[in-house]
C-alpha cells in the first residue's frame, strides 16, 4: 500500500498541475469576456447615438424643406400685392404673409435648435467613435494575448495528460475513483502527508493509534477530521517535517 499511497501522491501533483491550468484557462477567458462585453456595451452605445442623430438630421431636412417651401409662398403672395386694387383682398394677403413670416420665424428658430443639437450629438459621437476604436485595438491585442497563452497552457495540459495516464495505470481502479471523488470535493487536495501527528490537510491532531498504523502503511486511511487520504513521508536529511 506504501508505494500505491506515493504513486497517488504524483497523479494529485499533476493534477493539481492540470486544476491549476483549468482555472488559468477559466480566468483568461473571463477577463476577456469581460472587456469584450465592455466594447460591445459601446459599441451599442455608439449605434444608438448614430441613430439618435440620423434622425434629428431627417427632422433637420424636413424643416429645411417647409421652410424653403413656405419662404416660396411667401414671395408669390408678395408679389401679387402688386396685382391686387381690391383693399379688403390686399388686407387679407397680407395677413396670409405675415403669419407666414411668424410661422417660418418659428421654424427658424425650431431649425437653429436642431442644428446646435446635431453639432453637441456629432461631436459626442466623435468622441465616443475614437474611444471604440482604442477599446477594439486594445481587445484585438488582449485576445491575440490571451490566444497565445491558452495555446501554450493546452500545450502543458496535454503533456500533463500523458503524464497522469502513465501514472494511474500504475495504480489500482477502486483507489483512483475513491481518490477522484476526495479530490474533486476537496478543493483538489485528496491526499496529504502526516507530519508530527498532524494532518497537513486540516491540520488536526491524529491519534497515536492510527498514526501508527498510518507508518506502517498497511491500509488506506483516511482522515477522522477532513476524511482526506493519509500517508507516511518520512523526513528527509535537514527536513523536519514527517
Amino acid at each position: 500500500m506504501r508505494e500505491q499511497l506515493e504513486i497517488l501522491a504524483s497523479l494529485q501533483e499533476v493534477d493539481r498541475e492540470i486544476r491549476g491550468k483549468n482555472l488559468t484557462k477559466d480566468t483568461l477567458l473571463a477577463e476577456l469576456k469581460k472587456d469584450e462585453g465592455e466594447l460591445h456595451a459601446h459599441q451599442a452605445e455608439v449605434a444608438t447615438l448614430k441613430a439618435e442623430w440620423t434622425e434629428k438630421d431627417k427632422l433637420r431636412e424636413e424643416k429645411e424643406r417647409i421652410l424653403q417651401e413656405e419662404g416660396r409662398k411667401a414671395m408669390e403672395k408678395r408679389m401679387r400685392l402688386n396685382r391686387i386694387k381690391n383693399i379688403k383682398e390686399l388686407q387679407a394677403l397680407q395677413r396670409e404673409i405675415d403669419q407666414i413670416k411668424e410661422s417660418n420665424a418659428q421654424l427658424e428658430e425650431e431649425l437653429m435648435k436642431i442644428l446646435e443639437e446635431l453639432e453637441a450629438s456629432g461631436a459626442q459621437l466623435k468622441a465616443k467613435g475614437e474611444e471604440v476604436e482604442k477599446l477594439e485595438g486594445a481587445c484585438g491585442e488582449k485576445r491575440a494575448q490571451v490566444e497565445a497563452e491558452l495555446a501554450g497552457i493546452e500545450q502543458a495540459m496535454a503533456e500533463a495528460s500523458k503524464s497522469r495516464q502513465a501514472i494511474a495505470a500504475r495504480l489500482n481502479g477502486d483507489l483512483i475513483e475513491r481518490y477522484e471523488l476526495i479530490f474533486s470535493r476537496r478543493g483538489g487536495v485528496a491526499v496529504v502527508g502526516v507530519s508530527e501527528g498532524i494532518c497537513q490537510g486540516c491540520h488536526m491532531n491524529i491519534p497515536p493509534q492510527l498514526w501508527n498504523e498510518i507508518i506502517r502503511s498497511e491500509r488506506l486511511i483516511f482522515c477522522p477530521s477532513c476524511h482526506r487520504i493519509l500517508y507516511h513521508k518520512p523526513a528527509v536529511s535537514g527536513d523536519k517535517r514527517v
